[in-house]
This record gives structure tokens, sequence and C-alpha cells, in this order.
């Protein structure tokens, strides 16, 4: 099912197809452990003592995702509430999201690692849970394996958590978001390292450690979003397969050594979001909380290792992708061909920044402005003014108009009925001076004759342009190739460029390609 009407029927499923939860009895604030008294990076809450305590039953640490606070699980359909009538003691940390700029897993890890010996012996037990939604599963790990916690930490179970990185964060810093993202805030230190080839790396140095084999970890997913214009309706475009908007599936239970937790809610599609609401999820969530001991657990599958050993890369896309910056009028475009149709989502970081789309035969088309629904810091660019627009049926060059002042634009169109690009590699990590193989091939369409010796290809690292330049070619058999050296310097770099080819009727199309991978050192370190 095509990507966009997959999603169109994932927003008409209703929430109502449940049988509704009754409410759940308000918890009192928890109270704060000041441990930072100049920040809140380090702080830590403990829940109130629920009156139907069962002291059997494990204390439950609570960590929060990507630029977001403890405040993720104290609200009005948060976990909080529901552990609370459960008769759970919990508690809660603040990393360094909390301060408003993202910390990655080596930073959150550490501190994270504290706060678990901190919970635990405040309440006298020898072991905790933890329930994390998004990275927050990822510093979880991080604490564990690296930082020395995993003695006191019995089970973890994950809500969302992209083991194996996210699209959205590759994109951050790709040539033509990293102008929108660098604007709004979204290029930090958890950003970075959320890029799949920056997680492909994680992952190398992570999962093969003993470390892991002491705390069993749950994992779940979304596979919906919250609503047409929403942002997670058009993110879903960029994440392969099934989403949430955030994290593709293939993500969420890509931990090798992670168990199968859920998948959505019965009949119901999560998004990346609905998944840390009580109502929806805590469930499912609960019956893996009720022992101090997981031994005492009836086995469950370990997660399939279809999606953890796919090591080569085999991205399709049917996107197109362009980016940067406004001062004034800017004028830019793409080609489309007359079959497909085109949603497209141009993304600002100013209300009053005005976008047009133009049609080959000068019809103007105005957007209808996206809805911000829910308010999730853990959704990339959630904050962004989405410019929303449905073209199809005329070939030829569009054009993009856009006019502001000190802004930035950013768009993604998903086109449906028309071609794909797929573009192939080894891998997604390299040591310096490695020589890197890439391929593209068109499916729907073919090269058309012009790709010979493309040299719009862009090397970049954090978004902006290397000195070194990649030249793609045109083979015979109808693919783009090309072999480079990869860059000296390590850290994680983009390669963003344009296919064209024709359809069958000889009408020429657009694709977008955005190829993200690591360069390690001479030790293999990143």
């Amino acid at each position: 099912m095509r990507k966009f009407t997959k999603m169109m029927v994932a927003g008409a499923v209703l929430a109502s197809l449940l049988a509704p939860q009754s409410a759940l009895a308000a918890a009192p604030a928890p109270t704060l452990k000041n441990d930072n008294p100049s920040a809140k990076f380090g702080d830590w809450y403990v829940g109130a003592v629920p009156p139907n305590v069962d002291y059997s039953r494990p204390v439950i640490l609570f960590v929060q995702g990507l630029h977001s606070d403890y405040t993720t699980w104290y609200n009005s359909d948060g976990f909080y509430d529901a552990a609370y009538s459960a008769g759970y003691r919990t508690a809660f940390v603040q990393l360094k999201d909390a301060d408003g700029t993202g910390g990655d897993m080596w930073v959150n890890g550490s501190k994270l690692a504290e706060v678990i010996t901190k919970v635990k012996n405040y309440y006298g037990v020898s072991k905790i849970n933890i329930v994390a939604h998004s990275k927050g599963g990822i510093d979880t790990q991080t604490a564990l394996v690296h930082y020395g916690a995993y003695p006191y930490v019995n089970l973890v179970h994950q809500l969302s958590t992209p083991n194996r990185g996210s699209e959205l964060a590759d994109l951050c810093y790709s040539s033509w978001t990293w102008w929108i993202a660098e604007l709004m805030g979204q290029r930090d230190d958890a950003t970075y390292v959320l890029q799949t080839s920056y997680m492909d790396y994680f992952r190398s140095v992570t999962d093969g450690l003993t470390q892991n084999k002491s705390t069993r970890t749950y994992m779940s997913g979304g596979t919906g979003d919250d609503g047409i214009l929403s942002s997670t309706f058009y993110s879903r475009a960029v994440l392969p397969g099934e989403d949430d908007g955030a994290v593709s599936i293939a993500s969420a239970f890509g931990l090798p050594n992670g168990y199968y937790g859920f998948t959505d809610n019965g009949s119901e599609r999560l998004s990346h979001t609905k998944m840390r609401w009580a109502s929806k999820t805590w469930w499912q969530v609960k019956p893996r909380l009720t022992t101090t001991s997981y031994a005492a657990i009836a086995p469950t599958a370990i997660a399939s290792t279809s999606y953890m050993e796919k090591k080569s890369v085999n991205e399709a896309s049917s996107n197109i992708m362009r980016g940067g910056e406004i001062n004034g009028k800017v004028v830019d475009t793409f080609t489309l061909e007359s079959k497909a149709t085109a949603y497209v989502d141009v993304m600002t970081s100013k209300s009053d920044t005005s976008v047009a789309l133009v049609s080959p035969s000068g019809k103007v088309y105005r957007p209808t402005r996206g809805e911000n629904k829910l308010d999730d810091n853990a959704v990339l660019f959630t904050d962004a003014v989405h410019n929303i627009f449905s073209i199809k049926g005329e070939a030829g060059t569009w054009t993009l108009q856009a006019e502001g002042d000190q802004d930035a634009y950013f768009m993604l169109a998903n086109v449906e009925g028309g071609a794909k690009s797929k573009v192939k590699s080894a891998k997604k990590s390299f040591k310096k001076g490695e020589k890197v193989e890439l391929g593209v091939e068109l499916q729907g369409g073919k090269l058309d004759g012009k790709n010979k010796k493309q040299k719009q290809a862009k090397l970049s690292k954090s978004g902006k342009q290397s000195a070194q330049e990649v030249t793609l070619t045109e083979q015979a058999d109808g693919t783009l190739t090309s072999s480079f050296v990869a860059p000296t310097e390590p850290g994680v770099y983009n390669i963003s460029f344009d296919v064209t080819g024709t359809n069958d009727k000889g009408e020429s199309f657009t694709r977008s390609v955005n190829y993200n991978f690591a360069v390690l050192d001479e030790n293999g370190k990143l």
C-alpha cells in the first residue's frame, strides 16, 4: 500500500473503536530532589506513595525522550497517575533535555546511571524497573551498559525508542534542511546522535557487550499519526515502512537482544506521542512490571532478528526535497510527471512567511496550514509552520515561491503513482580513507541521459558543504554510481542530490536522495 494511502487509512481509525477506560485518580505532585540547584539536569523526583501501595512490586523510574522533561509522565493522561492508581512507587529523572538543549546518550546515560543508584537507595531496593519513551530508551541502555547501572535494573520497557535512529534526524543535517533545523533549534547533540549512521555505530559498540544480558528490555512501537495536517502525518513520508510519525517500526524493534512488547493498541494505530499516553498503552506495559525478577516472567519471544541483521543500505524514496534561507523573495523549482500526485509540506519557522506553488501552466496554489495538534517536543519539526498542498495532473516544471524575512524553508513532496529512487550501499559506517561505493536506480522510470557526469551531489557535514566533491556517473545498465574515498575527518556526513528521469510517456521528473553515513577514526571510534 502506498505510503500516504496507508497514512489516510491510519488517520481514519478512531480511538472510539476501543472501549474507554475509567478515569484514573490524580496522583499528588511528585517531590523534587534538587540535586542541581542551578539547572534541571540531574534533578529527580519521587512520586507519592499510593494508599494501596504494593511493596512486592518494583519501583518504576520513568525516563523521558528527546527534548522533553519529567512532565512527559506527569500530565492529564500520564503514566504517573496510572502507576499510582495501581499501587506502584515511582520516580522521575531530569536529563539534559529538560534544560532546553538535548544531550547525547553519553551525557544523559552517565547522569542517568547516577540517578538509578539514588532511586534504588532511596527506596531501599536492590533493583528497579524503567519505562522509557523515545530516545530515553537509548539513554537507558547507555546507562546500564556503558556506565555500570545494569546490576540495579531488572527490566526496561521502551515506548517507541529509535534503536536504529530516525531518518528525520538525518534530514536535520541534510543540505536541504539544515537551515530551518538550525533556526528551530532542532540541531543539537541529541539529534546528531539519532542520525541513522551514528546509531549504526552505537549499536556496533553496545549490543555485543555482556552487560546487556543482566536486564530484560521490551520494545514497542506505533504505526499511526496525529491526524491529517499534523506534523506526524507528513513526517511519515520520510520514514521507511510502518512508523509512528517519528520512529519506524524497524527502528523501534531494532534492539538485537530486546524482547517484543507490543505494537499499537489493539485496533487503534498510535502516534509517537500517544505511545506514552496511559489510556493507550499502560494496560500493555503493566503486566510486565508486576514482578521484581524478570526470570519469573513467562518466556516471551525475543524480537525477530530480521530488523537487526540487515547491515547493507537499500533505501527507496519517492520524495522531492528543497530547502534554503528566506530573506526576501525565494524561487525554487522541481519537475513532476502527469500521472503522479504530490502531497507537499513546505515548512517554515515563521507563520507570516508566505508560500505558494505555481504549476507549469501558471496556476497558483495556496497552502492549507497544518495543525500542531499535539505538543510533543520528541517529534522533530513539530513546531514548524506546515504549508500543505496536494497537486496532480500537470507534467513539467513546478515553481515554489516563498517570501519572508530571516526565515528558512524545507519542502518535502511525497509523490504517489510515479517513480521511486533507490539508493544502495554496502554499509552505513566507514573508516577514514576507506572507499565508499554508492549506487542509485530508478523504479518506474529511467535516467534521462543528463546524468552522465552528475556533479550536483553535495557531500556535507552538519549540513554545510564539504570541499570534497562527489561525482555520480550513469552506467549502461541504467543505474547511477559513485565511488569515492571517505573523508579524513571523523563524523556523520550526508550526500544530498537529485536524480532526473523520464517515464514511459517521455515526461521528466525529479526524485531526491539523501544518503547518511558515518566516518570512523583509525580506532573505529566516532
